[in-house]
Protein backbone atom coordinates (compact mmCIF):
# COMPACT_ATOMS: atom_id res chain seq x y z
CA UNK A 1 0.00 0.00 0.00
CA UNK A 2 2.99 2.55 0.49
CA UNK A 3 4.46 1.70 -2.44
CA UNK A 4 1.57 2.52 -4.31
CA UNK A 5 0.89 6.04 -2.42
CA UNK A 6 4.84 6.38 -3.11
CA UNK A 7 3.45 6.55 -6.85
CA UNK A 8 4.97 4.07 -7.98
CA UNK A 9 2.14 2.46 -10.27
CA UNK A 10 -0.21 5.08 -12.10
CA UNK A 11 -2.69 7.15 -10.21
CA UNK A 12 -6.15 5.85 -9.47
CA UNK A 13 -8.77 7.97 -8.56
CA UNK A 14 -9.67 8.21 -5.06
CA UNK A 15 -12.68 6.22 -5.00
CA UNK A 16 -10.38 3.36 -6.30
CA UNK A 17 -7.94 3.99 -3.96
CA UNK A 18 -9.80 4.50 -0.85
CA UNK A 19 -12.23 1.95 -1.23
CA UNK A 20 -10.20 -1.35 -0.40
CA UNK A 21 -9.34 0.21 2.69
CA UNK A 22 -12.98 0.88 3.81
CA UNK A 23 -13.86 -3.03 2.36
CA UNK A 24 -10.72 -4.00 4.52
CA UNK A 25 -12.20 -2.16 7.89
CA UNK A 26 -15.86 -3.23 7.24
CA UNK A 27 -16.62 -3.29 10.76
CA UNK A 28 -16.16 0.32 11.27
CA UNK A 29 -18.89 2.74 10.10
CA UNK A 30 -16.69 5.27 8.01
CA UNK A 31 -17.64 8.54 6.91
CA UNK A 32 -15.31 10.16 4.75
CA UNK A 33 -15.75 13.38 2.49
CA UNK A 34 -13.00 15.27 0.03
CA UNK A 35 -13.61 17.80 -2.03
CA UNK A 36 -11.19 19.96 -4.21
CA UNK A 37 -10.87 23.64 -2.48
CA UNK A 38 -11.01 25.26 -5.49
CA UNK A 39 -13.64 24.81 -7.03
CA UNK A 40 -15.84 22.49 -4.70
CA UNK A 41 -15.85 19.31 -6.52
CA UNK A 42 -16.59 16.32 -5.03
CA UNK A 43 -13.26 14.13 -4.71
CA UNK A 44 -15.09 11.25 -2.77
CA UNK A 45 -17.72 10.97 -0.37
CA UNK A 46 -19.06 7.91 1.77
CA UNK A 47 -21.59 8.38 3.99
CA UNK A 48 -21.21 11.98 4.55
CA UNK A 49 -24.83 13.38 4.82
CA UNK A 50 -25.11 11.16 8.17
CA UNK A 51 -23.99 11.69 11.63
CA UNK A 52 -20.85 10.68 13.49
CA UNK A 53 -19.58 11.22 16.99
CA UNK A 54 -16.74 13.89 15.89
CA UNK A 55 -14.52 13.54 18.92
CA UNK A 56 -11.49 16.28 18.86
CA UNK A 57 -12.80 17.10 15.39
CA UNK A 58 -15.02 19.10 17.25
CA UNK A 59 -12.26 21.43 18.02
CA UNK A 60 -12.20 22.83 14.16
CA UNK A 61 -15.44 24.05 15.20
CA UNK A 62 -14.66 25.59 18.32
CA UNK A 63 -10.82 27.74 16.98
CA UNK A 64 -12.89 28.72 13.53
CA UNK A 65 -15.66 29.85 15.41
CA UNK A 66 -13.25 31.82 18.03
CA UNK A 67 -11.29 33.39 15.52
CA UNK A 68 -14.56 34.56 13.55
CA UNK A 69 -15.85 36.17 16.56
CA UNK A 70 -12.92 37.11 18.56
CA UNK A 71 -10.07 38.08 16.07
CA UNK A 72 -6.40 37.13 15.65
CA UNK A 73 -5.21 39.56 18.27
CA UNK A 74 -7.82 39.64 20.70
CA UNK A 75 -6.08 39.25 24.55
CA UNK A 76 -7.39 37.61 27.96
CA UNK A 77 -7.27 39.65 30.88
CA UNK A 78 -7.12 38.00 34.45
CA UNK A 79 -7.19 40.96 37.06
CA UNK A 80 -6.35 41.51 40.64
CA UNK A 81 -8.85 43.82 42.21
CA UNK A 82 -9.90 45.18 45.89
CA UNK A 83 -13.13 47.24 47.24
CA UNK A 84 -10.11 49.94 47.86
CA UNK A 85 -6.86 50.78 47.90
CA UNK A 86 -4.14 49.67 50.18
CA UNK A 87 -3.29 51.98 53.19
CA UNK A 88 0.05 53.93 53.57
CA UNK A 89 1.93 51.29 55.34
CA UNK A 90 0.52 48.69 52.37
CA UNK A 91 -1.98 47.40 54.09
CA UNK A 92 -5.34 46.01 52.22
CA UNK A 93 -8.38 45.33 54.57
CA UNK A 94 -11.12 43.79 52.94
CA UNK A 95 -10.53 40.82 50.40
CA UNK A 96 -8.29 40.45 47.52
CA UNK A 97 -10.07 38.92 44.54
CA UNK A 98 -8.23 37.21 41.23
CA UNK A 99 -10.98 37.85 38.57
CA UNK A 100 -11.06 35.55 35.65
CA UNK A 101 -12.22 36.18 31.92
CA UNK A 102 -11.74 32.91 30.26
CA UNK A 103 -7.76 33.25 29.83
CA UNK A 104 -6.69 29.91 28.91
CA UNK A 105 -2.93 30.56 29.20
CA UNK A 106 -2.35 31.45 33.00
CA UNK A 107 -0.09 28.86 33.29
CA UNK A 108 3.73 28.39 32.60
CA UNK A 109 3.18 27.32 28.63
CA UNK A 110 5.37 28.91 26.62
CA UNK A 111 3.99 30.31 23.11
CA UNK A 112 3.80 30.60 20.29
CA UNK A 113 3.65 26.73 20.45
CA UNK A 114 6.56 24.83 20.68
CA UNK A 115 7.25 21.02 20.15
CA UNK A 116 9.89 20.93 22.69
CA UNK A 117 9.77 21.64 26.31
CA UNK A 118 6.73 23.85 25.98
CA UNK A 119 6.46 24.49 29.84
CA UNK A 120 8.52 26.77 31.88
CA UNK A 121 9.72 25.09 34.75
CA UNK A 122 8.10 27.24 37.63
CA UNK A 123 4.74 26.70 37.33
CA UNK A 124 3.54 29.33 39.71
CA UNK A 125 5.41 32.07 37.44
CA UNK A 126 2.48 33.97 35.97
CA UNK A 127 0.73 34.11 39.94
CA UNK A 128 4.51 35.46 40.92
CA UNK A 129 4.19 38.46 37.95
CA UNK A 130 0.98 39.38 39.51
CA UNK A 131 2.22 39.19 43.61
CA UNK A 132 5.04 41.00 41.84
CA UNK A 133 3.37 44.01 40.38
CA UNK A 134 0.91 44.05 44.17
CA UNK A 135 4.33 44.42 45.75
CA UNK A 136 5.84 47.06 43.30
CA UNK A 137 2.22 49.12 44.53
CA UNK A 138 3.61 48.79 47.76
CA UNK A 139 0.90 46.09 49.31
CA UNK A 140 2.49 43.87 52.11
CA UNK A 141 -0.62 42.25 53.59
CA UNK A 142 -4.01 41.14 53.10
CA UNK A 143 -6.92 41.48 56.01
CA UNK A 144 -9.12 39.43 53.87
CA UNK A 145 -9.65 36.36 51.74
CA UNK A 146 -8.27 35.68 48.63
CA UNK A 147 -11.03 34.85 46.37
CA UNK A 148 -10.96 33.43 42.86
CA UNK A 149 -13.77 34.83 40.56
CA UNK A 150 -14.75 32.78 37.71
CA UNK A 151 -18.27 34.05 37.54
CA UNK A 152 -17.46 35.66 33.90
CA UNK A 153 -18.62 32.53 32.53
CA UNK A 154 -21.83 30.51 33.62
CA UNK A 155 -20.85 28.01 36.26
CA UNK A 156 -21.07 24.83 33.98
CA UNK A 157 -17.37 22.97 35.04
CA UNK A 158 -18.61 19.86 32.97
CA UNK A 159 -20.69 19.71 30.06
CA UNK A 160 -22.95 17.58 28.88
CA UNK A 161 -21.69 14.11 27.87
CA UNK A 162 -18.84 13.68 29.59
CA UNK A 163 -18.10 10.24 31.38
CA UNK A 164 -18.22 10.56 35.42
CA UNK A 165 -14.08 9.12 35.32
CA UNK A 166 -13.22 11.78 32.64
CA UNK A 167 -13.00 14.65 35.66
CA UNK A 168 -10.08 12.76 37.78
CA UNK A 169 -7.56 13.24 35.21
CA UNK A 170 -5.82 15.95 33.04
CA UNK A 171 -8.13 15.95 29.91
CA UNK A 172 -11.23 16.37 31.78
CA UNK A 173 -10.21 19.13 34.15
CA UNK A 174 -13.51 21.90 34.81
CA UNK A 175 -14.55 24.65 32.94
CA UNK A 176 -14.05 28.25 34.75
CA UNK A 177 -13.93 31.57 33.53
CA UNK A 178 -10.46 31.62 36.12
CA UNK A 179 -8.11 28.97 34.69
CA UNK A 180 -4.59 27.95 36.40
CA UNK A 181 -2.04 25.44 35.26
CA UNK A 182 -5.17 23.69 33.18
CA UNK A 183 -7.10 23.63 36.81
CA UNK A 184 -4.45 20.49 37.09
CA UNK A 185 -1.44 19.50 39.27
CA UNK A 186 1.04 16.82 38.76
CA UNK A 187 1.31 14.03 41.31
CA UNK A 188 5.11 12.19 41.48
CA UNK A 189 5.11 9.27 43.46
CA UNK A 190 8.11 7.25 44.83
CA UNK A 191 10.13 4.75 46.91
CA UNK A 192 11.08 8.68 48.64
CA UNK A 193 7.53 9.61 49.66
CA UNK A 194 5.19 11.69 47.33
CA UNK A 195 5.19 15.21 45.82
CA UNK A 196 2.82 18.09 43.67
CA UNK A 197 4.02 20.29 41.27
CA UNK A 198 2.98 23.12 41.95
CA UNK A 199 3.38 22.78 45.45
CA UNK A 200 -0.33 23.43 46.55
CA UNK A 201 -2.16 21.25 48.41
CA UNK A 202 -5.94 20.90 46.97
CA UNK A 203 -6.87 17.48 47.87
CA UNK A 204 -6.37 15.48 51.04
CA UNK A 205 -4.40 12.49 49.89
CA UNK A 206 -5.04 9.22 51.20
CA UNK A 207 -1.74 6.84 50.19
CA UNK A 208 -2.46 3.32 50.75
CA UNK A 209 -0.07 1.88 47.77
CA UNK A 210 2.61 -0.97 48.92
CA UNK A 211 6.41 -1.11 47.80
CA UNK A 212 7.00 -4.86 47.03
CA UNK A 213 10.10 -5.45 44.99
CA UNK A 214 8.16 -9.05 43.65
CA UNK A 215 5.36 -7.13 42.09
CA UNK A 216 4.71 -4.82 39.58
CA UNK A 217 4.32 -1.26 39.51
CA UNK A 218 -0.05 -0.72 39.19
CA UNK A 219 -1.64 2.43 40.62
CA UNK A 220 -4.84 3.17 40.84
CA UNK A 221 -6.45 6.33 41.61
CA UNK A 222 -9.68 7.03 43.17
CA UNK A 223 -12.25 9.82 44.27
CA UNK A 224 -15.67 9.85 44.53
CA UNK A 225 -17.95 12.80 42.84
CA UNK A 226 -18.24 15.73 45.08
CA UNK A 227 -15.21 14.65 47.53
CA UNK A 228 -11.85 15.84 47.99
CA UNK A 229 -9.91 13.06 48.76
CA UNK A 230 -7.67 11.04 46.43
CA UNK A 231 -6.77 7.55 47.31
CA UNK A 232 -3.97 6.17 46.01
CA UNK A 233 -3.95 2.12 46.02
CA UNK A 234 -1.90 -0.32 44.11
CA UNK A 235 1.96 -1.28 44.92
CA UNK A 236 4.92 1.23 43.87
CA UNK A 237 7.76 -1.58 42.79
CA UNK A 238 10.65 -0.05 44.82
CA UNK A 239 13.07 -1.52 42.07
CA UNK A 240 11.10 0.70 39.22
CA UNK A 241 10.17 4.42 38.20
CA UNK A 242 8.45 6.15 39.82
CA UNK A 243 4.51 6.67 39.27
CA UNK A 244 3.44 10.58 37.84
CA UNK A 245 0.04 11.66 36.47
CA UNK A 246 -1.56 14.76 35.66
CA UNK A 247 -4.72 15.20 37.96
CA UNK A 248 -7.54 17.51 37.33
CA UNK A 249 -8.98 19.60 40.45
CA UNK A 250 -12.57 19.60 40.95
CA UNK A 251 -13.48 23.65 41.34
CA UNK A 252 -10.88 26.15 39.20
CA UNK A 253 -11.42 28.73 40.72
CA UNK A 254 -10.74 28.00 43.94
CA UNK A 255 -7.60 25.97 42.88
CA UNK A 256 -6.68 29.26 41.50
CA UNK A 257 -7.31 31.50 45.31
CA UNK A 258 -5.29 28.53 46.75
CA UNK A 259 -2.43 28.86 44.21
CA UNK A 260 -2.36 32.59 43.97
CA UNK A 261 -2.16 32.86 48.18
CA UNK A 262 0.71 30.37 48.37
CA UNK A 263 1.96 32.90 46.05
CA UNK A 264 1.58 35.84 48.01
CA UNK A 265 3.14 34.14 51.20
CA UNK A 266 5.90 32.87 49.33
CA UNK A 267 6.43 36.53 47.84
CA UNK A 268 6.89 38.08 51.38
CA UNK A 269 2.64 39.27 51.55
CA UNK A 270 0.75 38.29 54.44
CA UNK A 271 -2.53 37.05 53.94
CA UNK A 272 -4.87 36.74 57.37
CA UNK A 273 -8.00 35.02 55.71
CA UNK A 274 -8.38 31.71 53.50
CA UNK A 275 -8.80 31.47 49.92
CA UNK A 276 -12.24 30.99 48.46
CA UNK A 277 -13.99 30.65 45.36
CA UNK A 278 -16.95 33.21 43.54
CA UNK A 279 -18.91 31.28 40.85
CA UNK A 280 -21.80 33.97 40.66
CA UNK A 281 -21.81 37.37 40.26
CA UNK A 282 -21.92 39.80 43.26
CA UNK A 283 -23.81 43.12 43.25
CA UNK A 284 -21.04 45.49 44.25
CA UNK A 285 -17.45 44.00 42.92
CA UNK A 286 -14.62 45.21 43.86
CA UNK A 287 -13.58 48.48 41.69
CA UNK A 288 -10.03 48.89 42.50
CA UNK A 289 -7.75 47.03 40.19
CA UNK A 290 -4.14 46.74 41.77
CA UNK A 291 -2.59 44.17 38.96
CA UNK A 292 -3.19 42.45 35.37
CA UNK A 293 -2.12 40.44 33.30
CA UNK A 294 -2.84 40.01 29.51
CA UNK A 295 -2.82 36.53 27.30
CA UNK A 296 -0.82 36.08 24.52
CA UNK A 297 -2.87 36.73 21.40
CA UNK A 298 -5.46 34.54 20.40
CA UNK A 299 -4.09 33.15 17.62
CA UNK A 300 -1.55 31.63 19.72
CA UNK A 301 -3.92 30.37 21.62
CA UNK A 302 -5.96 28.44 19.39
CA UNK A 303 -2.36 26.54 18.16
CA UNK A 304 -2.31 25.18 20.86
CA UNK A 305 -5.29 24.28 20.84
CA UNK A 306 -5.60 22.26 17.49
CA UNK A 307 -1.92 21.54 17.80
CA UNK A 308 -2.15 19.30 21.09
CA UNK A 309 -5.73 19.26 21.41
CA UNK A 310 -6.03 21.03 24.77
CA UNK A 311 -9.86 20.10 25.80
CA UNK A 312 -9.80 22.52 28.28
CA UNK A 313 -8.58 25.24 26.30
CA UNK A 314 -11.06 24.71 23.30
CA UNK A 315 -14.17 24.82 25.95
CA UNK A 316 -12.62 28.20 27.07
CA UNK A 317 -12.31 29.76 23.93
CA UNK A 318 -15.81 28.35 22.68
CA UNK A 319 -17.37 29.79 25.73
CA UNK A 320 -16.10 32.87 25.00
CA UNK A 321 -17.06 33.16 21.89
CA UNK A 322 -20.51 32.59 22.16
CA UNK A 323 -20.17 35.60 24.32
CA UNK A 324 -19.69 37.28 21.43
CA UNK A 325 -21.85 35.93 18.48
CA UNK A 326 -24.24 33.12 18.63
CA UNK A 327 -23.03 29.70 17.45
CA UNK A 328 -25.91 29.71 15.16
CA UNK A 329 -25.22 33.07 13.39
CA UNK A 330 -21.37 31.45 13.26
CA UNK A 331 -22.23 28.19 11.44
CA UNK A 332 -25.08 31.17 9.06
CA UNK A 333 -21.93 33.01 8.20
CA UNK A 334 -19.58 29.79 7.16
CA UNK A 335 -22.65 28.02 4.78
CA UNK A 336 -23.03 25.43 7.25
CA UNK A 337 -26.41 23.98 7.82
CA UNK A 338 -27.18 24.28 11.56
CA UNK A 339 -29.15 21.02 10.98
CA UNK A 340 -26.07 19.29 10.33
CA UNK A 341 -23.88 19.94 13.47
CA UNK A 342 -25.31 19.21 17.15
CA UNK A 343 -22.43 19.75 19.50
CA UNK A 344 -22.49 19.94 23.68
CA UNK A 345 -19.05 21.39 23.74
CA UNK A 346 -16.17 22.77 22.56
CA UNK A 347 -13.97 19.92 22.66
CA UNK A 348 -15.29 17.01 21.47
CA UNK A 349 -15.29 14.86 25.09
CA UNK A 350 -19.02 14.82 24.56
CA UNK A 351 -20.27 11.50 23.35
CA UNK A 352 -23.66 13.29 22.92
CA UNK A 353 -21.78 15.78 19.85
CA UNK A 354 -22.97 14.73 16.30
CA UNK A 355 -21.77 16.46 12.92
CA UNK A 356 -21.92 14.86 9.06
CA UNK A 357 -18.83 15.09 7.35
CA UNK A 358 -20.22 17.63 4.48
CA UNK A 359 -20.67 19.98 7.21
CA UNK A 360 -17.13 19.87 8.69
CA UNK A 361 -15.55 20.12 4.82
CA UNK A 362 -18.31 22.40 4.34
CA UNK A 363 -16.48 24.38 7.34
CA UNK A 364 -12.85 24.53 5.77
CA UNK A 365 -13.79 25.47 2.76
CA UNK A 366 -15.61 28.50 4.34
CA UNK A 367 -12.67 29.10 6.04
CA UNK A 368 -10.78 29.57 2.62
CA UNK A 369 -13.56 31.49 0.97
CA UNK A 370 -13.01 34.16 4.18
CA UNK A 371 -9.25 34.53 3.56
CA UNK A 372 -7.81 32.51 6.28
CA UNK A 373 -6.77 29.43 4.75
CA UNK A 374 -2.98 30.13 5.92
CA UNK A 375 -4.10 31.47 8.79
CA UNK A 376 -6.15 28.48 9.71
CA UNK A 377 -3.86 25.80 8.43
CA UNK A 378 -0.89 26.92 10.52
CA UNK A 379 -3.33 26.51 13.68
CA UNK A 380 -2.98 22.49 12.79
CA UNK A 381 -0.65 19.56 13.36
CA UNK A 382 1.54 18.94 10.12
CA UNK A 383 1.68 15.41 9.53
CA UNK A 384 4.80 13.04 10.70
CA UNK A 385 6.23 16.41 12.10
CA UNK A 386 4.29 17.91 15.12
CA UNK A 387 1.07 18.03 17.92
CA UNK A 388 -0.71 14.59 17.67
CA UNK A 389 0.26 14.04 14.22
CA UNK A 390 3.95 13.82 15.14
CA UNK A 391 3.89 9.72 14.98
CA UNK A 392 1.38 9.50 12.61
CA UNK A 393 1.24 8.42 9.14
CA UNK A 394 4.61 5.51 9.35
CA UNK A 395 7.62 8.50 8.29
CA UNK A 396 6.00 8.53 4.84
CA UNK A 397 7.63 11.20 2.89
CA UNK A 398 4.53 13.14 1.98
CA UNK A 399 2.95 12.92 5.51
CA UNK A 400 3.73 17.10 6.26
CA UNK A 401 1.50 17.38 2.74
CA UNK A 402 -1.40 16.74 5.49
CA UNK A 403 -2.18 19.56 7.80
CA UNK A 404 -5.30 18.44 9.84
CA UNK A 405 -6.90 17.62 13.76
CA UNK A 406 -7.46 14.42 15.08
CA UNK A 407 -9.80 13.02 17.09
CA UNK A 408 -10.48 9.99 19.28
CA UNK A 409 -12.57 8.92 22.11
CA UNK A 410 -13.45 5.27 22.39
CA UNK A 411 -14.77 3.18 19.56
CA UNK A 412 -14.57 6.84 17.75
CA UNK A 413 -11.39 8.15 15.59
CA UNK A 414 -11.42 11.24 13.02
CA UNK A 415 -9.24 13.23 10.77
CA UNK A 416 -9.77 16.48 9.42
CA UNK A 417 -8.25 19.15 8.24
CA UNK A 418 -6.33 20.06 4.34
CA UNK A 419 -4.23 18.17 1.93
CA UNK A 420 -2.19 19.32 -0.81
CA UNK A 421 -2.57 16.64 -3.90
CA UNK A 422 -0.16 16.87 -6.83
CA UNK A 423 -3.59 16.39 -8.79
CA UNK A 424 -5.79 18.36 -7.02
CA UNK A 425 -4.01 21.19 -5.45
CA UNK A 426 -5.45 21.64 -1.84
CA UNK A 427 -8.00 19.59 -0.66
CA UNK A 428 -10.79 19.81 1.89
CA UNK A 429 -11.55 16.61 3.99
CA UNK A 430 -12.83 14.87 6.90
CA UNK A 431 -12.65 11.06 7.49
CA UNK A 432 -14.02 9.68 10.71
CA UNK A 433 -14.66 6.23 12.03
CA UNK A 434 -17.25 5.44 14.77
CA UNK A 435 -18.86 1.63 15.88
CA UNK A 436 -15.78 -0.26 15.59
CA UNK A 437 -14.71 -2.82 18.57
CA UNK A 438 -11.02 -3.94 16.70
CA UNK A 439 -7.73 -2.16 18.55
CA UNK A 440 -7.93 1.88 17.93
CA UNK A 441 -4.55 1.73 16.46
CA UNK A 442 -5.60 -0.68 13.24
CA UNK A 443 -8.33 2.49 12.70
CA UNK A 444 -6.16 4.66 13.20
CA UNK A 445 -3.75 3.09 10.97
CA UNK A 446 -6.61 2.81 8.42
CA UNK A 447 -7.31 6.25 8.56
CA UNK A 448 -4.46 7.39 7.46
CA UNK A 449 -3.70 5.39 4.98
CA UNK A 450 -7.00 7.35 3.35
CA UNK A 451 -5.45 10.47 3.99
CA UNK A 452 -2.13 9.48 2.21
CA UNK A 453 -3.99 8.41 -0.78
CA UNK A 454 -5.43 11.98 -1.59
CA UNK A 455 -2.20 13.25 -2.05
CA UNK A 456 -1.74 11.54 -5.33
Amino acid sequence: MLALLAGSVPAQPLNGRIKPILKQNNRVHWGVHAVQLKNGKVLMSHNADLFFIPASNTKLFATAYALRALGADYRFTTRVLAAGEATAGGHISGDLVLQGSGDPSLSSRRYPYRRENPFGEDLLEPLRLLARQLKARGIKSVGGQVIGDGSAFDYDPVPNGWAAQDGLFEYGAPVSALTFNDNIFTLKLSTAGLSLDPPVEYFAILNQTTQNASDPRRIRIERDPGSRTLTLRGNLNENGAGYENGLAVDDAALYAALAFRHTLIEEGITVQGSAAARHLPVAKPEAVELARRESPPLLDLLQVVNKVSQNLHAELVFRAAARKMPFSEFLKLSGVDEKEVALNDGSGMSRTNLVSPKAVVQLLRAISQQGQLEVFRNLLAIGGEDGTLRTRFDKHPKASLIRAKTGTLAHTSALGGYAESKKHGTIAFQIVANNFAQPAQEVRTALDRIALALLQ
